[in-house]
């Protein structure tokens, strides 16, 4: 599977390539993480999930760019530079359907990357959507 040959932070620069160069693109953005403060990825997922819901496109993008470039990835630097008041607690019941979704279609890794709703088979890479996007 894809998702096990390489990271969200290595697929992300990728993705920004093609949003940047296809305006038209739109991307849908689905984690595994489980909504429990056991797992270390509900934690900065939760945060950006409340940084989305403010719909601005600048903060959110800078956010994700801050998060995925990041060489250490440190939640409390990341969490200090983008202060919520409450709204981490409201990401809960997303998350829980976030992770059952995943369940369901058997997607235990990211990046699993979908292309009008079928899984990009493992011999493609993200950045050969441009070949079809060309098309």
């Amino acid at each position: 599977m894809q998702s096990l040959l390489w990271s969200c932070a290595n697929a992300h620069p990728e993705i920004e390539a093609i949003l940047h160069d296809y305006p038209d693109v739109q991307l849908r953005m689905i984690f595994t993480a489980a909504d429990d403060d056991e797992d270390m990825k509900a934690f900065p997922v939760r945060h950006l999930m409340a940084i989305a819901e403010k719909n601005n496109p600048v903060l959110l993008r800078n956010a994700l760019d801050d998060w995925y470039n990041a060489k250490v990835k440190d939640y409390g630097q990341f969490a200090s530079r983008y202060p919520m008041n409450g709204e981490l607690a409201k990401q809960g019941q997303k998350l829980k359907a976030m992770k059952k979704w995943c369940g369901e279609v058997k997607i235990t890794g990211t990046p699993t990357v979908f292309v009008n709703g079928y899984e990009l088979p493992s011999q493609y890479r993200i950045s050969d959507l441009k070949n079809l996007l060309n098309n």
